[in-house]
């Protein structure tokens, strides 16, 4: 293992510490798993050279002999090695469950506390793959190397202890391709641990796609580009099928060799041992004793080729999950950040500029404009021009790269987030719903709330009619992101649920586009509830719906060009009027 190794597998046992009892139940369990059967050799030397072979006794004492020493050993292997070998299988996939538990846990929470920008940067698909394909590799480390590594040491040293018994010279003849197969596992694990790193890569890049185009089936088949999502797939496979191949051919190799050297140590054993038995140097019970133990002295050797391939794989997941862990999120609260009370709604920009990373162009320019509580402030402007980016910074989900952003004079930087999103409500173009029923969906706004509250933000949002109209009313399921509603229907839902909220801020991105004229004058009427005694921040393509804002901001290419009401911006000569002219013709 390199440093980044050593240093991660090390982060994880903190994960396995507290479920070390359970990690050593399991050694303990494995030691006399297979140091049991070790006890066969022995009795079986007994028997050849003190039983079968000796002349002296009775063909009565031999039997005596014979049913005392098998039916002891029979019975050890009932009374103890069974208990014990389930004692090992359990206890160690305990541990491993449990650690790598916590482990997705942590990493879970991590992701969900990401700023705005780190899922700009990964897709969706590529961020789940660690959350699930790496922690199972993961989960290997602890119920194969943490428990077998010391279950085969155990096993070595009882073996050689044996074997030195028998005859020191045989064993040593016995060790003599240990040195070569050392060099074959530490040769191999490097490259198998970079192989399996770049396989993961290559599933999170075929996740993120393949997800990205599931999800967008619809615009998929409506532009008929199945053929060409083929061909863009098949090549994703490609890539991963040959990362695969070098992990494959990387793993066979060492197996190959491997094997090759335990096949020919009890070669060689026999022709020495052999020749020692002619010689008279051994009795025919110890070569056989000797044979008999080659089996299992080998055998950890092979399983430590296959720990080998483990920990290459287990510690390329590690990396990646570290990856995420140790990723600092952009947005953080300050350690003196005050929790945002009793709030009116002011909000004030202050000379703001942005851009989404040092290299990319700037999205905004010296913004200022201040919202006094209660009011209305709508956003217009081509595509583009910033609105959407207004939107995201007064929610902090990113920080201005210069310039301040206040809400009620206090600085976003010196609030805790948690405090200023839960003053912040939003309905979106696209509305947002999970999985689940539509009670879920609508108590994701206030998780506590009654059901009297619940159905009250149901008829604020013109929802409550075709809810009670649903069989199984609101614990009706929405399906995955609400497929089971019309695009009414749902939106409808994301109202009743910032109504639930009750937010002192409100957020309306595109919220009445796309939608037939029905369901926007039923969206439009909650919407003109929703906004009563809110700050609220519209943007709308449709200018109808924010002629009784009262400030209209006009953007474009990243700068305010001009402010006004309805009526000042249309006496003037001006983008606002000539995209209103546009509409209107």
């Amino acid at each position: 293992m390199n440093g980044t190794g050593n240093h991660n597998f090390l982060r994880f046992l903190r994960y396995v510490a507290p479920y070390k009892r359970y990690v050593i139940l399991a050694v303990i369990g494995g030691i006399v798993k297979f140091t049991v059967p070790l006890l066969v050799p022995q009795v079986t030397q007994t028997l050849l050279d003190d039983v079968f072979l000796n002349e002296a006794l009775s063909t009565n004492d031999k039997l005596r002999a014979l049913w005392t020493q098998a039916g002891g050993l029979m019975l050890i292997f009932i009374i103890i090695w069974t208990p014990f070998t389930f004692m090992r299988h359990y206890y160690s996939g305990k541990a491993g469950q449990k650690s790598v538990f916590d482990l997705r846990c942590d990493l879970y929470y991590r992701i969900l506390r990401m700023s705005a920008s780190f899922f700009t940067r990964n897709k969706s698909g590529g961020i789940v793959s660690r959350l699930i394909s790496d922690i199972q590799l993961v989960q290997n480390l602890v119920g194969t190397a943490l428990t077998n590594i010391w279950m085969d040491l155990s096993a070595l040293v009882v073996i050689l202890f044996f074997l030195f018994r028998i005859d020191w010279q045989i064993t040593l003849v016995a060790l003599a391709t240990f040195p070569f197969y050392l060099y074959v596992f530490r040769m191999f694990q490097s490259r198998i641990r970079r192989s399996t790193y770049q396989v993961q890569e290559e599933i999170s890049i075929m996740s993120g796609n393949a997800q990205e185009k599931i999800a967008g089936s619809t615009v998929v088949r409506a532009f008929t580009q199945e053929k060409h999502e083929e061909k863009s797939f098949f090549q994703d496979s490609e890539h991963l099928f040959n990362s695969e191949m070098q992990r494959i051919r990387y793993q066979s190799t060492s197996t190959a060799t491997t094997g090759l050297l335990t096949r020919l140590a009890p070669l060689i054993v026999l022709l020495y041992g052999g020749y020692s038995v002619i010689s008279g140097r051994l009795s025919i019970g110890e070569l056989v004793a000797v044979t008999m133990y080659l089996t299992p002295l080998y055998l950890p050797l092979e399983r430590f080729t296959e720990l080998n391939v483990v920990l290459a794989n287990s510690l390329a997941a590690l990396d990646r999950i570290f990856e995420i862990i140790d990723e600092k999120p952009e947005i953080t609260d300050k350690k003196d950040a005050k929790p945002l009370t009793n709030v009116s709604g002011n909000v004030h920009f202050n000379n703001v500029s942005f851009r989404y990373d040092p290299h990319s162009p700037e999205v905004l320019n010296n913004i200022s404009f201040t919202a006094q509580a209660g009011q209305k402030i709508a956003l217009v402007g081509p595509s583009g021009s910033g609105k959407s980016t207004i939107i995201s910074l007064i929610a902090r989900f990113y920080d201005p790269t210069q310039g301040t952003i206040s809400i009620d004079q206090q600085p976003l930087t010196n609030l805790k987030q948690k405090s200023l999103r839960q003053n912040i409500g939003m309905v979106l173009q696209s509305p947002i719903l999970f999985s689940g029923t539509i009670r879920e969906n609508i108590l994701y706004g206030k998780p506590k709330a009654t059901e009297t509250e619940i159905k009250n933000a149901c008829k604020a949002a013109n929802a409550l009619e075709f809810i009670a109209a649903l069989p199984d009313g609101f614990d009706s399921q929405v399906g995955e992101g609400g497929a089971l509603l019309s695009g009414g229907q749902r939106q409808r839902i994301t109202i009743a649920r910032a109504f639930l909220k009750d937010p002192k801020i409100l957020i309306l991105d595109e919220a009445t586009s796309a939608l037939d004229s029905e369901s926007e004058r039923l969206i439009q009427s909650a919407l003109e509830r929703l906004m009563e005694g809110r700050t609220t921040f519209i943007i709308a393509h449709r200018l109808s719906t924010i002629v009784g804002a009262d400030k209209i901001i006009v953007m474009q290419n990243g700068r305010i060009v001009d402010t006004g009401t309805h009526k000042e911006l249309l006496n003037r000569d001006g983008l606002y009027r000539n995209l209103y002219e546009e509409v209107a013709a």
